[in-house]
């Protein structure tokens, strides 16, 4: 089941609403599939249950834009009564076609070598390599841990580490399961769905915010009103 558009999965969803972030105007917003429809040939068996892909196209009631989807779903038909056969699907994955996808960027705010990382993570990710998506992605969370000076024999410590240097347990939550998406694509080559690794690089993001944007935006601001302050008992001349 998909978590970017709610209520996507279930009948033909064509000429009605969903609930997701517009890929446009970035709105959190609702959307109305337009368009549907089952590729030929991309049906993977011809049993009551099957792989199937679609061409999906949905309309922001925000922004007025159209986007265009793959979904992989599974299609499955249910006998509801004597003669009568209900169709549903179920998403596995959804990849963006319109608007193309580019690669994300942390905030400025964090470390350089921080974002470096970060930033092949996401070059890897917008080229479909989830694989070495996850692994650039538990790499980025390592150099976050090491920044932050948090101590242990391996990075499942470190990152536990964090908790004791007033880190969030949020984070540190997030944080390992970045660290197991990225073991299981090195150690196991376990391919996540692009919606798996856009969650990680979600939470990294979010991370991202509370540990070096928002401490920036205070320290700025303090330092504005301290300036103000002093300003203001200058004597006048």
């Amino acid at each position: 089941m998909t978590n970017r558009f709610k209520g996507l999965d279930g009948q033909d969803p064509e000429q009605t609403a969903v609930a997701g972030k517009c890929p446009h105007c970035f709105h959190f917003a609702t959307l109305t599939c337009t368009e549907h429809r089952e590729l030929e040939g991309s049906r993977e068996r011809y049993t009551k249950s099957f792989d199937a892909r679609y061409v999906m196209t949905l309309l922001c009631h925000w922004c007025k834009a159209e986007s265009v989807y793959l979904r992989l779903g599974i299609r499955k038909t249910h006998e509801t009564a004597p003669g009568r056969v209900t169709v549903t699907i179920t998403t596995k994955s959804l990849e963006q076609v319109w608007p193309t996808t580019t690669p994300r960027e942390l905030a400025p705010e964090a470390p350089e070598t921080v974002r470096e990382v970060f930033a092949e993570g996401a070059l890897a990710e917008a080229a479909g390599a989830f694989r070495l998506a996850g692994i650039g992605y538990r790499a980025t969370v390592e150099q976050i841990v090491k920044e932050r000076g948090a101590g242990g024999r391996n990075l499942y410590e470190r990152i536990t580490a964090l908790k004791d240097l007033g880190v969030s347990q949020e984070i540190v939550d997030a944080f390992h399961e970045a660290r197991f998406v990225g073991n299981d694509a090195a150690h196991d080559a376990l391919a996540y769905s692009a919606e798996e690794i856009a969650d990680i690089a979600e939470l990294i993001h979010e991370a991202v915010l509370v540990l070096y944007v928002q401490p920036a935006q205070r320290a700025k601001m303090a330092s504005q009103r301290a300036a103000r302050r002093a300003a203001a008992k200058q004597p006048s001349v």
